[in-house]
């Protein structure tokens, strides 16, 4: 399950009030593989429903993450 894919479907289980699928908990546990616009979507979803962060410092863990992509940027001059 894609990560995309995964925070949509948290949603609309959420939306729903069904139970969280076993797959979508499985693929979230996988966050820190993430890529930027990601992890991104899944703390802009966190906004709507809270307990999408499952474990504690997981908005930590994503803010540290998006550092270490930020600090890849290197700035160049035209």
């Amino acid at each position: 399950m894609t990560p995309t894919r995964t925070v949509q479907s948290f949603l609309e289980a959420k939306k729903q009030s069904m139970p969280i699928p076993d797959e979508v908990w499985e693929s979230l546990k996988g966050f820190r593989k993430w890529s930027e616009p990601e992890l991104i979507g899944l703390r802009n979803a966190s906004f709507y429903t809270p307990d999408i962060f499952f474990e504690d410092g997981m908005d930590a863990e994503i803010e540290r993450l998006l550092t270490r992509f930020r600090s890849r940027i290197v700035p160049h001059k035209f």
